[in-house]
């Protein structure tokens, strides 16, 4: 079982934001893009990621994209901040995958993927929160903790799985009473990500909640990107399609408007 030792060590484990990744941030929060694109340019690594990111076959460029200055052109900041919030999930990224039959280039995929279409969706959707953009690049780590966690216990969550059917975030609910989301949600409070951008991601597993404002219809709308995007072949193999614990009961004409989205060129 998982104890809340385990966990509160685990997050406790998980590294601060670096120094460099939060000036970037904040220029980019200031408006100056030339500035960001330099202090990213210092950040090699950062660089990379940015470039492998970018040039990935789903944002449809038809030349390589190289330079900073120009990825944060195309992009604009909006986006780029994004991306760079996911970067912040590659600090937690494990060297070799146990639990899933997951790697590296999957992972970039699955972010990829995401960041358009969760940007998609925001702009159809009329939501102009931009602190909502920020979001989705948390949720990725949600399967990284799911396999941190479950390393040492893999016996039982196999049994688990194949006797009582039960999804990993419902195991993860079981033996500890708290969700993927929620493990999330403490992981982006400690990479200071704004208020909104927590309570939204904490929300996104509470069916309970009722009333969730100005933020209920974008609520639905990313329940229904995680449903799609880890119900695809790849993640399937990869046993990651029973990852979550959502509601799947959405109004035909919101399941309609999804898919129109998504197919939609950006």
């Amino acid at each position: 079982m998982l104890s809340k030792s385990t966990i509160n060590n685990y997050i406790d484990s998980v590294p601060p934001v670096p120094k460099i990744l939060k000036d970037c941030i904040q220029a980019i929060n200031e408006a100056d893009m030339i500035k960001a694109a330099n202090i990213a340019d210092e950040d090699k690594a950062l660089v990379h990621y940015l470039q492998q990111i970018v040039n990935k076959p789903i944002f449809g460029f038809a030349n390589e994209i190289k330079q900073t200055r120009q990825i944060f052109g195309i992009l604009g900041l909006a986006r780029v901040k994004q991306i760079i919030y996911s970067y912040f999930v590659l600090l937690l990224l494990p060297k070799k995958w146990e639990v899933f039959s997951f790697d590296t280039h999957k992972f970039q995929d699955l972010q990829a993927r995401l960041i358009l279409h969760w940007s998609k969706i925001l702009e159809k959707i009329g939501n102009q929160d931009k602190n909502l953009l920020g979001a989705i690049t948390i949720i990725p780590a949600t399967l990284i903790v799911c396999e941190m966690l479950f390393r040492n216990v893999k016996d039982t969550i196999s049994i688990l799985k194949v006797k009582k059917n039960m999804s990993y975030e419902a195991i993860l609910i079981k033996m500890s009473g708290r969700t993927l989301f929620e493990l999330a949600a403490i992981i982006a409070k400690k990479w200071e990500f704004p208020e909104t951008t927590i309570e939204f991601i904490a929300d996104i597993a509470d069916v309970k909640k009722g009333d969730f404002g100005a933020n209920a219809r974008a609520l639905q709308f990313v329940r229904l990107l995680l449903i799609y995007e880890f119900s695809t072949p790849v993640m399937i193999q990869s046993s990651l399609s029973d990852l979550f614990e959502l509601p799947s009961d959405f109004d035909e004409h919101l399941l309609e408007e999804f898919h129109t989205i998504i197919q939609e060129q950006f």
